[in-house]
């Protein structure tokens, strides 16, 4: 009877421990002691970034208002415009560098559009010398069959008003003629004076300043 009641006891107990299964334990999250740092929003206590932050923000502030402060000097002290404006400049040296090429290169079969392509980027004495050149040559230039070819290799505005200008030019001519068996091509060094009519520049005067020598 006695080895009965035991096997019974031991089959209930069986039968508990199936029903009931062992509970994990939850482990313990730790606290963080008043002397140490909190790390759950990015902030800590005397030296965190969160008081760093807080710290650069006074000096971004004065840093700003000097900013602007400087910029409203610079402003209110700014000189006053000049008279010349960008655009002299890009439009005189455009003028002299297209205006030299037009004058000086010329072909024994147009040249009557040769002349009054040089009428129209000269005026004055200019006008009047290099046309009377060209013409006066007209007979030597169509037995020879001459043609000259010029580019601008180089230029640069010296002085520049609403008026008048002055440009440095080199340029490269490539010479043809039934006179010589091999095409010449030499450098100049020239200077381009020109003159606003009528919203143009034109070129009013051309000074040799050396030859570059033979290409």
């Amino acid at each position: 009877m006695i080895s009965d009641a035991r096997a019974r006891s031991q089959e209930d107990d069986a039968v508990i421990s199936a029903s009931s299964p062992e509970e994990t334990p939850t482990p313990a999250v730790p606290t963080a002691g008043p002397d140490e740092p909190r790390a759950d929003d990015g902030s800590d206590g005397a030296g965190g970034p969160t008081r760093q932050r807080r710290s650069l923000v006074p000096v971004l502030a004065v840093l700003l208002v000097l900013l602007l402060a400087g910029v409203g000097f610079l402003w209110f002290t700014r000189p006053d415009a000049s008279a010349v404006r960008t655009a002299d400049y890009v439009d005189a040296l455009q003028a002299a560098r297209s205006g030299v090429v037009d004058m000086t290169s010329f072909d024994y079969l147009t040249l009557d559009d040769d002349i009054a392509q040089i009428r129209a980027v000269t005026t004055g004495d200019l006008e009047k010398e290099a046309v009377d050149q060209l013409d006066s040559r007209r007979q030597q230039i169509t037995d020879t069959q001459a043609t000259v070819n010029t580019e601008v290799v180089g230029a640069g505005v010296t002085s520049v008003d609403a008026s008048k200008a002055t440009v440095l030019l080199v340029i490269q001519s490539t010479q043809k003629s039934t006179a010589s068996e091999q095409a010449q091509v030499v450098r100049y060094r020239i200077q381009v004076e020109l003159v606003k009519q009528g919203g143009r520049w034109l070129l009013s005067g051309i000074a040799g300043t050396g030859a570059g020598g033979n290409g």
